[in-house]
């Protein structure tokens, strides 16, 4: 190789050099939080968490599971203002950011039945005031085993805000309203016009992956059971407990609960649960289908709290719903 070609050669690797090292630099700004997703990282976020939970346990300002289930059976409805639906479109950058900051962890901080070490049970939710936090039933009406066990909601700066109230919850419609001391949280709109085919955003937890923002479209809306027939034009609470959507966004595990937002930023829903299809029962899925619990539903839930009754004859329908249910079942278990 000659002196020339040489130098072209060295000239051209700093120059990649450089274009490299510019290009790292400016791969993740300022803003953009960067997860500690070590098993060492996870395990002290855990820790430090647990660490402070464990005060506020001792102070005695954290809504304990038997109380949880206590209002799961009546639950203690506020009105809701909701914010107004947003209009103007904005891009991925300013979405992911408003998913971010919008969204919060629920679940419980408890002692299992095995051992003497406090857990975290999280899941998603939103807020949809200042101080009242949507998210899945069956994220509050855990099915893990406790000794000991308080219900939290955590935002994303990592406050933890303790619960005063489950203001509403449906069962069949996988939703609930709670209610959580001092709030200042960032709440979404709710946006029950939304179209097939339109883009949609969600910012989850999925499998203990922290803060993973995922795009998609709705794939369509659907049934889970028939709704009662009418014939009001707009459609009943009751009826909208059944209402589902599909869409392509990515979540798992841990993911429920978690606000599907729209190009503006509003809530369309929340993610409920994830269906894999096969032709046999145990077979290989052909299809992982994600489901959602629509806004139009949670709208629905909020608003009927301005009317206790109403909430209380929700209780009392899904209560007798769900005796019904585990006795049919009983009846024709294999």
């Amino acid at each position: 190789m000659n002196i020339s070609t040489h130098v072209s050669a060295l000239r051209q690797l700093i120059l990649l050099s450089a274009f490299s090292f510019c290009t790292f630099l400016g791969a993740q700004s300022a803003d953009t939080v960067i997860v500690d997703q070590t098993p060492q990282g996870r395990r002290a976020w855990d820790d430090a968490l647990i660490e402070k939970l464990q005060v506020m346990i001792k102070d005695q300002r954290l809504m304990e599971w038997k109380d949880c289930k206590k209002q799961l059976s009546a639950n203690q409805p506020k009105a809701v203002s909701l914010p107004a639906v947003k209009t103007t479109p904005l891009n991925t950058e300013e979405l992911a950011k408003i998913a971010r900051e919008s969204h919060v962890r629920v679940g419980f901080v408890y002692l299992c039945e095995k051992c003497d070490h406090w857990h975290l049970s999280l899941s998603g939710g939103y807020a949809i005031s200042a101080n009242q936090v949507a998210t899945c039933n069956h994220v509050v009406d855990s099915g893990n085993a406790m000794r000991e066990g308080y219900l939290v909601v955590i935002d994303a700066k990592d406050q933890i805000y303790p619960v005063k109230a489950i203001n509403a919850r449906s069962v069949k419609m996988d939703a609930a309203i709670v209610e959580v001391e001092g709030g200042e949280l960032q709440a979404l709109p709710l946006q029950s016009d939304i179209k097939q085919g339109a883009a949609v955003y969600c910012y989850s937890d999925p499998m203990g992956q922290v803060g993973y923002f995922s795009d998609g479209i709705i794939n369509r809306f659907f049934w889970i059971h028939s709704p009662e027939k009418t014939t009001e034009k707009k459609l009943s609470m009751h009826q909208l407990r059944f209402l589902r959507f599909n869409c392509s966004t990515d979540w798992a595990p841990g993911s429920s609960g978690s606000a599907v937002l729209d190009a503006y930023g509003n809530a369309i829903g929340h993610v409920s649960e994830i269906a894999s299809l096969s032709k046999q029962k145990g077979g290989d899925a052909f299809v992982t289908l994600h489901r959602g619990i629509p806004a139009k539903s949670v709208r629905a839930l909020a608003e009927a709290m301005v009317n206790p009754e109403d909430i209380a004859q929700l209780n009392a329908m899904e209560a007798k719903e769900n005796r019904g249910t585990n006795q049919k079942s009983a009846g024709t278990k294999e």
